[in-house]
Formats: C-alpha cells, structure tokens, sequence
C-alpha cells in the first residue's frame, strides 16, 4: 500500500514558523531551497530516495482513516530527507502496540533508517545517532509542583505492568503506585484527585497531557535522561555522517525545535530536572510488558529507565490524537507498507 505525500509544504511551514518565534516577519511564501542529493546508491537503496521506517502510534505516527500519515517521527524523517536533498519513502515498521526491531527492519533492506531508536537499539549491527529529542520516564504534576519524597507517601499513577510503573514501585515503593489501565486514565486521575503524579514517557506523556488538555508538567525524570534517534546499519559509515550532519543542521536552523513543538507543545529539555534514583540492575527481570495483547488498553507501554528509552510498544493507545481522539483508532498502515514522499504535506493514496 503505497501513498504520496508533499513534504515542501511542511518543511515551509516549519521554516516560516521558526523565523516566527525568532521575530521575523514574513510577508511572502516560503519555498525551501531545492538541494542537490549528498548521498547516493549504494549509500542508500534507491537512488534519490530516502526509505525511512517509523513505527506506529501517536505521537510518532498517526494515520488517519483516508491514508494521510503525519506524526513526530515523519516529519523528522522529512526534514532530513529534504536536507539531503532526497525524497522521502515512509515505510510503516507496525501499528500501534507493536515493538520495532530495528536491527531486523534494517537487515531486511526495505528501509535506509529508522526513526525513534535508542541506545537500546544499539548493538554491533545497528548505530544509533544523537537523539532528535529527550525522553526518559517522567513524573508529571500539576505546575509548580514539588519533586515528591519517599517518605512523602506520594500517590504516583501509571499504566500497570508498564516501565513506568515499575520505576515508580522501584524508586517509591509499592504503596505509591496507582495502577491504571492506561495512561488516559492515569493522566484523569490528577483531575480526579486519586493521584498526585504521573509516570510516563516523557514524549508520549507530553503529548496526551496535551492532547487531553490536562494542565502537567514533568517535574524529575526516574533513573537517567535518554532520547530518541536515529537507526542505521554499523557498516553504512557514510550514512552515520550524512544523517548526523542533518541532524545538526535542523538542531541549528530550529527546524527540529519546531517539530517537537508541533507535537509536543514545546521542545523538551530535561536536563534542568533533578534525577530519581532507579535500579537499572532489576529493570530486565522486574520489567513486564505485555505487548501481545489485543487489548490495546492492557498492552503496556515501554519506556526509558536508566537513560534508555525503550521502544515504542504502545504509544498509540496511551495517547490522544489533537482534538481529544484516542491514538491508534484510525487504521494504520500495515507492516511493511511504504508511504513515498518528494519533498511535505499529508500522505494522500496514490
């Protein structure tokens, strides 16, 4: 299943927007500049183009019911396409719920990179670029709030049999965790008064704290501050650099702060927030994900602990679509299915 999707208008559109929060004034249409390609085959396995895997789920890719897909993840995947001069081929890794291999969807040779990989993914196969924003398992509280003690008692919510809410049992105990059934709910029970905080991923929580419009902010990060990146074989040494130096350059320019503000409100930055202490030693045997679940209420959600932000199993339904519908209704590509992009807008099936 294959789509066409414009890229130039979003690219404009972020552009236009950064020269805005910078305070300039535009009185004409901006076109990006069309830049000659820095990469070529055998660097990348179609000439031209750029195939980029993203996995499913809100915020880092949302399909909708007439074959539009837009997300985090794919207009970062446009804004590198673009500065390399290549078009973009989106090609869907699974919908939300699913985890992505990273080291399979590369070895399969159907994708060039994949979007939102962690140092997790890293491994003598696959390399893993600066990430493109922070993540990490967050405690979100009302504004102004204060980073709770364990001796406080805190009530803490969290998806059940998430990395979330083991963080939460391990750094506070088991008394403070307020299992819910998603992060929906978790994020409701602030407003309800059942709970004082919330453990999430710090992106994905941002995004439905958004989405739902429910007035949080993260307050600390349990264990270390991770991201999310982006994936290429470890023998593609020539496309490490072109991706890094892309990367840069929209870091530079604020075109990837103006990405993650699309999404996400504002850009994240962590780093001025005080770090909870995690065992990362317990994490693998503590960690229970259920990702085989048709549930999608019951699937947990993988997040980052200790500084690795693991892949995404269920952002789709632990998050809100902008207007307040829930992620992952709308049919999503399946796997392995491209989306094929020149250079902005919304995929629209050819």
């Amino acid at each position: 299943m294959k789509h066409r999707v414009s890229l130039v208008g979003a690219f404009a559109c972020a552009v236009c927007l950064a020269l805005a929060l910078a305070g300039c004034s535009q009185t004409t249409a901006y076109t990006p500049e069309t830049l000659e390609p820095t990469v070529s085959s055998p660097t990348i396995g179609k000439e031209g183009t750029l195939r980029v895997g993203v996995g499913g789920g809100a915020p880092f890719m949302v399909s909708a019911s007439d074959g539009s897909t837009s997300g985090l993840d794919v207009d970062m995947a446009a804004a590198i396409a673009n500065q390399l001069g290549l078009k973009l081929e989106v090609v869907s890794l699974g919908s939300a719920g699913s985890e992505v291999d990273v080291d399979s969807a590369l070895k399969k040779g159907d994708v060039d990179i994949v979007m939102g990989a962690t140092s997790s993914d890293e491994s003598g196969n696959v390399w893993v670029s600066e990430p493109y924003t922070q993540t990490g398992v967050a405690l979100f509280a009302a504004p102004g709030s204060k980073v709770p003690s364990r001796d406080a008692a805190p009530k803490i919510a969290a998806q059940s049999s998430s990395t979330s809410a083991w963080a939460v049992t391990n750094a506070f105990g088991d008394d403070a965790l307020v299992a819910k059934a998603d992060l929906l709910s978790a994020l409701s029970s602030i407003e309800t008064g059942d709970s004082k905080y919330v453990a999430a991923d710090a992106v994905i929580g941002t995004y439905a704290a958004l989405g739902q419009n429910v007035d949080v902010e993260p307050v600390c990060v349990l264990g270390s501050i991770g991201g999310y990146g982006v994936a290429a074989s470890a023998d593609n040494a020539d496309l490490q650099k072109a991706i890094s130096d892309a990367l840069a350059a929209l870091t530079n320019n604020g075109v990837a702060g103006v990405v993650c503000s699309k999404w996400l409100g504002s850009t994240l930055d962590l780093s001025a927030l005080p770090l909870v202490e995690v065992s990362s030693s317990a994490a693998a045997s503590t960690r229970t994900l259920d990702t085989d679940s048709d549930d999608p209420d019951v699937a947990a959600e993988e997040e980052s602990v200790d500084g690795e932000a693991l892949p995404k199993a269920e952002a789709g339904s632990n998050a809100v679509l902008p207007g307040g519908a829930v992620a992952g209704t709308a049919p999503a590509p399946t796997q392995g299915a491209s989306t094929a992009v020149p250079a902005g807008t919304d995929a629209q099936a050819a």
